[in-house]
């Protein structure tokens, strides 16, 4: 058994995997040494930092639901008016998309079919060229 061991650098292999769980547990006991154990090792402690409330996500949604609470409380809001909006807003919206297209697409179905042509070309050229190869 020590010899398989041996031969195929199995040990090699087991001491690696054990470093690395040591390490693994060695920071899952310094992490838990302050509050389990009330132990400090050093005097900077990296779980305990007290970042900013604006680097906390919370902040910001209860920022965004505060505001948005109070945009529907104020009165400026109501359905009839912002589905009026959206409908204008969504026409708009289309008829420029269409205009834009109806401009756009003569050139692009034209520059396509350049593009599926010259494609063509060369996949015909390139089975041309090992037809002529196999022959030769």
């Amino acid at each position: 058994m020590l010899g398989l061991v041996a031969v195929n650098n199995l040990g090699r292999d087991i001491f690696a995997a054990f470093i690395a769980a040591l390490a693994g547990v060695a920071v899952l006991l310094y992490a838990a040494a302050s509050d389990l154990f009330d132990l400090k090792f050093f005097k900077f402690d990296p779980f305990s930092l007290r970042y900013p409330r604006e680097a906390r996500i919370e902040y910001w949604y209860v920022r965004a639901a505060r505001r948005f609470q109070a945009f529907l409380a104020g009165g400026g809001w109501s359905y009839a008016k912002f589905k009026k909006r959206a409908k204008v807003a969504f026409k708009r919206d289309w008829r420029r998309f269409r205009r834009e297209a109806r401009r756009m697409l003569p050139e692009a179905a034209r520059r396509l079919n350049r593009d599926i042509a010259l494609g063509a070309l060369a996949i015909a050229i390139a089975l041309v060229a090992l037809l002529i190869m196999r022959l030769v």
